[in-house]
């Protein structure tokens, strides 16, 4: 095997195919095909990837038959030992005594023992019955949607039965009793999160929530989804009693750490994302010089537009309650709007129509106008910039076509609000107890850069962002009759970048993905 710092060049390079190679023989089948589907990659410590393949399965389905999709995840670990491993058994292990790689054949997910109980209809029809859980019409067959699957992580699916559905979330074993306990903290202070229909063994059935997601309904309808003050006060719902939880390090701690992901794919972006990471780290710590800069309130610590769901104009739930602790109110905020602004980038690639990418924009500028009356502007701002940072590690690990141009997309994106919090900075009052700054917003029309008001454009000769390819969700189709269901999904099925240091829950960045393939 390629000798690696991580695993990354092994899992991402034509080495793979050697690997799922021996992974197919070893279990009696032949591989044709295949393809990296998706990698989660901390720097020199592991790598986890997800393949695509196609096998055929002789002694199966006989000599003649023909080759299949079939979804395979492998682990490679240098630098840190495998934790919370449950079930080894149909796993394949391969080493060459400097490097560790576990590949297996989804959904024997080691780290996920209750991920083959619910894949298949006739086997979660069991699962849940054993659970006391009634979807719908008994008489109906059961449908499966697979919202996301994160290799060693979680998966998220959606099961229905006529017209009744249910959300399941699997998980390290470990994690699940945390999460029930959170979403009834949250259901019993009145913020509308799913309820906990069952749970057990790291399965936790959720719910379905009222309306649609807020990522949908942006598009279609703008600022006129919600108001941003009932997002402010969402937020603001969540109960004193979680202050005592693990602390929820705000995601521009870590922008060193998503810089350095980015610049390892593509080294020529290496001075921008310092600049960048520099801005960032000198804007907050000239902010701690005139503001308490401590964790006051409770946040949810990975709020955006697919966590949120509106009908009729009004928020009416809220999802992925895992992370919700002790932070910054700035980091909520600034988190949907970091999202917001790279969806609104789309326009420029012609993923969505710029009729929609207006919308989105107004939407942006409308409810960053609320939240500034809510948190610093300039704070604001500079976490926005940390969170769309984050989102730029995306494009290679879900291994976009043209990659390189996402990439780049997103990091002007992030070099943006940087802008932005300077030109904030610039306008805010000297006298102290005035108004926050009002002049820098994120405006219109549809492609255009944010230009404060009543202010030149922030830089001369700035250029528009570079058209770039959508991202796509790492949620295709796949064994099982698995599909993806943007419009649906219960928030959890995202593909972000590991932290560092953070084993669980994990923190991790993608875009919302709102237009179908």
């Amino acid at each position: 095997m390629t000798r690696t710092q991580d695993g990354s060049e092994l899992l991402t390079g034509p080495g793979a195919g050697g690997l799922l190679r021996s992974a197919v023989g070893n279990s009696g089948g032949a591989l044709h095909s295949w393809q990296l589907d998706h990698v989660d990659h901390r720097p020199g410590r592991s790598t986890k990837a997800l393949f695509r393949t196609m096998v055929s399965w002789p002694e199966l389905d006989g000599a003649g038959a023909p080759a299949r999709e079939e979804l395979f995840g492998a682990s490679a670990h240098i630098g840190e030992r495998e934790k919370n491993l449950y079930v080894a058994e149909q796993t394949l292990v391969m080493t060459d005594g400097d490097i560790n790689v576990r590949v297996w054949r989804y959904p024997h997910d080691p780290w996920l023992p209750m991920l083959p109980l619910v894949c298949y209809p006739d086997v979660v029809g069991r699962t849940l019955h054993e659970l006391g859980v009634s979807i719908g019409d008994p008489t109906m067959q059961i449908a499966i949607d697979v919202v996301s699957y994160r290799p060693g992580r979680r998966a998220v699916l959606r099961v229905a039965q006529g017209s009744g559905a249910v959300y399941l979330k699997v998980m390290q074993p470990h994690r699940s009793g945390e999460i029930v306990d959170r979403h009834q903290r949250l259901l019993a202070a009145g913020v509308p999160v799913p309820e906990v229909i069952a749970h057990h063994n790291g399965l936790v059935v959720l719910q379905e929530l009222p309306g649609r997601p807020l990522a949908r309904a942006v598009v279609d309808e703008g600022v006129d989804a919600c108001r941003g003050e009932d997002l402010v006060a969402l937020l603001d719902r969540l109960p004193a009693s979680l202050y005592p939880l693990p602390l929820r390090p705000p995601w521009t701690d870590s922008v060193d750490f998503y810089a350095g992901i980015v610049a390892s794919s593509m080294p020529s972006l290496g001075p921008r994302l310092d600049a960048l990471v520099r801005s960032i780290r000198e804007g907050l710590t000239a902010l701690e010089q005139r503001m308490d800069m401590r964790p006051h309130d409770v946040v949810h610590g990975d709020f955006y537009e697919a966590q949120v769901f509106v009908q009729e104009g009004r928020v009416v739930g809220l999802l992925d309650i895992d992370t919700v602790g002790p932070g910054r109110r700035a980091d909520d905020l600034a988190c949907l709007l970091a999202h917001l602004s790279v969806l609104a980038d789309y326009g420029n690639a012609g993923r969505i129509d710029k009729a929609m990418q207006s919308r989105v924009e107004r939407a942006i500028s409308t409810w960053q106008a609320v939240f500034d009356q809510r948190v610093d502007p300039t704070e604001l701002a500079l976490r926005s910039a940390g969170v769309v940072l984050s989102l730029a590690t995306g494009p290679h690990r879900q291994q976009e076509t043209a990659w390189e141009a996402a990439t780049e997309a997103i990091v002007r994106v992030a070099e943006q609000w940087v802008d932005i919090a300077r030109a904030a900075e610039r306008s805010r009052p000297e006298q102290p107890g005035l108004p926050g700054s009002t002049a820098a917003r994120w405006v219109g029309p549809a492609g255009h850069h944010p230009v404060p008001t009543g202010q030149q454009p922030l830089t001369a000769g700035q250029q528009p962002l570079a058209s770039r390819p959508p991202l796509s969700p790492v949620d295709r189709q796949g064994p099982g009759a698995m599909t993806s269901n943007d419009s649906s999904r219960p928030g959890d099925g995202d593909v972000r970048a590991d932290t560092p240091g953070d084993d669980s829950p994990t923190q991790e960045r993608s875009i919302s993905s709102i237009v179908p393939n």
